[in-house]
């Protein structure tokens, strides 16, 4: 075994109380390195809690003969010496402590206490000073607490930001910013505060499972699986960690992989409702929708309050909720108590409920209940996107394009679906995968990488992010964007089919980027009626990111600017994108397959207009109604809801008419 992996099993068992198992490891650890100063450290905490006070002493000082300037091995020192009543040893130790790290509050507050038993009564107040200052940081702390609590994430972002402020390495603070990263779609920043958090106490396994969720949310789902291995290395039955890595192999298309860690959390637990909801979720994803129903009622029958099982329930689409079953989210959206995530499923489940009855103000209003919680739960600016979209068609100029147009590298092989969610993509994703000599892979997340990562370590392409930094980059860096993506979508890849799919809608923004990247890619743009397509995207929770489609304002503008960049990318990649609209899909789908074909040089193949036979994992929002024929029912759908859709047809514009 890794003597690393050795010395987080000592650690684990020193927690656990068994001092003996600890003891024992330490001796083997020691034996191949006699220096290894955080073993001695842990050897002496050994001794120090058999009470073997002196013994504790020789070895938190042999371990200081190796590190001079390990502060917490000074702290440990001088609290034995304390306990010893070593009262001017203690305060030296103390004191060095802090000299080497001030944000110690162990040692800070032992100093108090040695000062007052050797009566040095003038020295105590200014410990005082900065114990008292330290203490209502741990107030602030536990108040931010209490407000995650609650559910109010937004105000305790603002406290926690102010911790940080006057303590930048304040633990408690960043835990609660880990979380509030994750939530509102900030994976890239809790990575950093985790990692941050890691440097200081890497024994902490809770913060490697925070890491490896971060990494995961950006899809850099090797490092998050080792990150996970690194917890079950030492522990192996760790039930937080197996539901980690479930939700990593889940990311990955993994489904049968998840489904057997999923499995082992249940094995230890039968009704752990989490473990029960993500299985019931990968049994859906791998078309096993009955076996999905049963256990998501099974999980709203553990927990009243578990509104995700009724929201995943709801996103089954073609699920219709008993009279007893809505009654039960009533009752559970009346409950004190009940927090932001559990109101806001609950919302939205009810909303589909309202809908199969049709009762469309109810459901109107249950959507409308919804989004308004989960608006305050995520970041948008409409007027950042508007600005951004600004300045990628600055930069995308004709003559850019132009100069820049045979850069990239000669490969036919990927076709991206784009477009807004909700607007047909998966459908179209579904035929074209359906074909024999097309891989439907997933929404791959390499191009904004690409984008995010000019400017950043560790591969600096440029001086400034997307767009800006596309202006300083060489004929064999465009091409090298092209490779890179290639080679990351290879991984993805299951079958030798000659093309495949990355179907991921917001790639519109970066339509420039990849067709200089990759000249030969096929460009598909799905669009749908705006309301429609808009109000779709509003009755929708996602699981991540679309944080634009939580109000209709927000929704129309975005709409709106979606609408002004592709009509740019038409102008200066004439002829590169092919456009499809879902209700001439609908009307003629024979017709549309055959110029769908044609576009990506393909044959007719019958099983193409048989997309719904065709069986493959689908994990977006339309996972169930692509396992449909096609059907006409959502044409127009939106005029149900007509009364309460004027703020989207407002900033729609003139596009409300399209």
């Amino acid at each position: 075994m890794d003597p690393q992996q050795q010395f987080f099993q000592a650690l684990s068992a020193m927690r656990g109380g068994d001092l003996d198992r600890c003891a024992q490891l330490c001796e083997t650890l020691l034996g191949l390195n006699p220096r290894e100063v955080n073993t001695l450290r842990l050897q002496a905490q050994v001794w120090e809690r058999r009470g073997e006070l002196s013994r504790a002493v020789a070895g938190f000082e042999a371990a200081l003969k190796v590190a001079p300037d390990f502060a917490h091995a000074w702290a440990d020192l001088a609290k034995v010496q304390f306990s010893l009543e070593q009262y001017p040893q203690s305060e030296q130790s103390a004191r060095r402590a802090l000299a080497l790290d001030p944000k110690l509050k162990g040692p800070s507050r032992l100093l108090e206490k040695v000062l007052q038993q050797q009566g040095k009564t003038e020295q105590v107040a200014a410990v005082e000073a900065v114990n008292r200052q330290a203490n209502e940081l741990k107030e602030k702390v536990q108040q931010a607490r209490t407000l995650a609590q609650k559910g109010e994430m937004s105000a305790c972002e603002t406290l926690c930001t102010e911790i940080l402020a006057q303590d930048a390495d304040n633990v408690g603070a960043k835990e609660l910013m880990i979380e509030r990263a994750l939530e509102t779609g900030r994976a890239r920043w809790a990575e950093e505060l985790a990692r941050s958090l890691i440097r200081k106490m890497p024994e902490r396994h809770r913060w490697w499972l925070r890491l490896a969720t971060a990494l995961s949310r950006q899809d850099k789902l090797v490092e998050a699986q080792e990150a996970v291995e690194h917890v079950l290395h030492i522990e192996q039955n760790k039930s937080e960690a197996r539901m980690v890595l479930g939700d990593i192999y889940s990311r990955d298309n993994r489904f049968a992989d998840a489904l057997k860690q999923y499995d082992l959390v249940l094995q230890k637990t039968p009704d752990n409702v989490p473990a029960l909801s993500q299985k019931a979720t990968a049994l859906k994803t791998l078309g096993r929708q009955q076996d999905a129903i049963e256990i998501y009622q099974r999980c709203m029958k553990l927990n009243s309050q578990y509104g995700e099982a009724a929201w995943s329930l709801s996103n089954l689409k073609t699920y219709r909720f008993s009279d007893e079953e809505v009654a039960h989210m009533q009752a559970a959206l009346a409950a004190e108590g009940i927090s932001d995530k559990s109101a806001v499923h609950f919302n939205y489940a009810l909303g589909k409920a309202y809908e199969h009855r049709k009762d469309w103000h109810k459901a109107f209003l249950a959507y409308q209940a919804g989004n308004l919680v989960q608006k305050k739960l995520v970041n948008w600016s409409a007027d950042d996107f508007s600005a951004l979209v600004d300045n990628i068609i600055a930069i995308f100029t004709p003559d850019f394009v132009a100069a820049n147009r045979n850069c990239g590298i000669d490969d036919q092989a990927p076709i991206f679906i784009l477009g807004l969610p909700r607007s047909g993509s998966t459908l179209q994703e579904q035929i074209l995968a359906s074909h024999s000599e097309v891989e439907g892979t997933r929404e791959l997340p390499y191009i904004p990488w690409m984008a995010s990562r000019l400017h950043r370590a560790p591969n600096v392409l440029a001086s400034a992010p997307y767009p800006k930094g596309v202006t300083e980059l060489r004929a064999d860096q465009w091409r090298g964007l092209g490779e890179e993506f290639m080679q990351q979508a290879k991984r993805h890849r299951l079958t030798d089919a000659p093309l495949f799919i990355d179907k991921l809608p917001n790639n519109f923004i970066y339509i420039g980027l990849i067709l200089l990247a990759m000249p030969e890619a096929k460009i598909i743009n799905t669009v749908r009626n705006p309301i429609d397509n808009c109000f779709g995207c509003f009755k929708q929770l996602w699981a991540e990111g679309q944080q634009f489609t939580y109000d209709l304002n927000d929704l129309g503008r975005y709409y709106r600017d979606y609408h002004r960049l592709m009509a740019h990318w038409q102008q200066v990649f004439p002829d590169k994108i092919y456009s499809v609209n879902y209700e001439e899909v609908v009307d003629n789908l024979e017709q549309n397959v055959i110029s769908l074909l044609a576009y990506c040089q393909l044959p007719m193949e019958e099983q193409c207009l048989r997309f719904h036979e065709t069986e493959r994992a689908v994990n977006t929002a339309s996972s169930e109604q692509v396992r449909q024929p096609i059907y006409k029912s959502a044409v127009a759908y939106w005029k149900n809801f007509e009364a309460h859709l004027g703020p989207l047809k407002e900033a729609l514009g003139d596009l409300a008419e399209d």
